[in-house]
């Protein structure tokens, strides 16, 4: 058989039979919310959903008498919901229903009458009920964030391991503690969590309570979405006289990176806008930071960040999925600066160095597809399938080879070649 090895080939193993099989380890998907992706999957989902449709699905929740509501999957091109929508539902439980991409939410008067957002007001139309960014979080932190963290975790697991996911790295304390995350000691299924954070002295907090003695990468949120208008971008959006949202300033991203080089944290930072991507990488460039950091998303990019970023040797987390689902706005969001999204390719031909995720619940976690989807726009099989599995090591520091010694994909052909569904061998512990 024919085994991947961590220099990005395959090597021939002589076994008893000789077998003509192609051996890899498990697919990382790089960034996703696991317990988010469980609550989507055991929860009705919005997508798609007319308001009519979105009534019904409230109106059946409503009847079996939860202390609140949260659904996720709505977007405008099928339905516009809002405080007075939620209202003639019901007023007595919190509801919120988060826009597709999370960054966007509407809930109704029963939340403002829960929640004093004085503090986060730039967030909040208190007149639609339209709230985002740290206001959504707020909601969280209130009424929690998830039905059943347990069960979330379990169905996130099952799922993910059915379609060959071993490693995962995921963002989920959003009003949940650590002590209450029910993947820290399971050996079955490796998640490597970023602690996600508002603010330094949040950081500071969690430093305080021993979170980096066990998570080893600190998660910020620079910007919003493309879709609900929150990216940061350094030219006008075409259809909205915005510029999307900034959510930190200089000074203080400054002191979050200083904090990460010098106790030996890794940075993942979510940056969708090009004018979010200028300022984390003028931060870096001041900085002159020697640890490897990352860039999730990085939809919209101008030619000499591309450079730059190359410069201060950071990895970029890209979504695949993303070029189909954001179709149907982009060209409106983005006017002639269409050219300059998606440029995956152009990352992968300056030697940038690419994860490959799914941003789960956003999108359903698929390597196969995003792979295929990778080829597509000129980047090789053999180039993502390595990303997928040996090149999240370098930051998780989790063995890949020797994991494949219980746990594996098992191609019938050489999937360099031709890439198709594996077989998935995993032993239980």
């Amino acid at each position: 058989m024919f085994k991947l090895s961590r220099n990005g080939k395959f090597k021939f193993v002589s076994t008893k039979h000789n077998k003509q099989i192609f051996v890899t380890p498990l697919i990382t998907d790089s960034h996703l919310h696991i317990l988010g992706l469980g609550e989507k999957l055991s929860q009705p989902t919005l997508e798609k959903k007319k308001l009519s449709e979105i009534k019904s699905i409230i109106e059946e929740i409503v009847s079996k008498r939860p202390y609140k509501i949260v659904l996720r999957g709505w977007t405008e091109e099928f339905a516009n919901p809002n405080k007075y929508f939620l209202d003639s539902i019901n007023r007595e439980i919190p509801i919120m229903l988060v826009r597709r991409c999370g960054h966007f939410a509407v809930v109704n008067s029963k939340v403002f009458e829960s929640i004093d957002f004085s503090d986060s007001s730039n967030y909040v139309d208190f007149e639609e009920g339209k709230i985002k960014e740290s206001a959504i979080d707020k909601f969280y932190k209130t009424f929690g964030p998830f039905t059943d963290v347990k069960n979330n975790y379990e169905t996130s697991k099952k799922y993910l391991k059915n379609k060959g996911y071993g490693f995962v790295h995921s963002d989920d304390l959003h009003g949940i503690y650590k002590d209450n995350l029910p993947f820290v000691h399971d050996n079955e299924f490796f998640v490597y969590e970023k602690v996600a954070i508002k603010d330094y002295n949040e950081l500071s907090k969690y430093y305080e309570s021993g979170y980096f003695k066990e998570f080893k990468c600190v998660k910020i949120y620079l910007d919003g979405s493309l879709g609900a208008r929150t990216a940061l971008l350094l030219n006008k959006y075409n259809d909205f006289d915005t510029y999307g949202e900034k959510l930190w300033e200089d000074a203080e991203l400054t002191s979050v990176v200083e904090f990460c080089e010098d106790n030996g944290l890794h940075l993942a930072a979510h940056a969708i806008g090009d004018g979010a991507i200028e300022q984390i990488l003028r931060v870096f460039e001041k900085v002159n930071p020697k640890l490897r950091h990352r860039i999730i998303h990085a939809i919209v990019l101008r030619s000499n960040q591309i450079e730059r970023i190359k410069k201060n040797n950071l990895i970029v987390d890209i979504q695949p999925q993303f070029i189909e689902s954001d179709k149907v706005f982009i060209e409106d969001r983005l006017g002639e600066r269409v050219k300059d999204a998606f440029r995956f390719y152009d990352l992968y031909s300056s030697q940038v160095p690419l994860f490959i995720s799914s941003d789960a619940p956003v999108e359903e976690p698929d390597w196969l597809r995003d792979i295929k989807r990778l080829r597509e726009i000129g980047i090789p099989y053999n180039y993502s399938l390595y990303q997928l599995t040996y090149g999240p090591e370098i930051i998780d520091n989790v063995d890949r080879q020797e994991s494949m010694e219980s746990n594996a994909l098992i191609f019938q052909n050489d999937p360099f070649v031709e890439i198709s569904q594996p077989k998935i061998y995993q032993t239980e512990n």
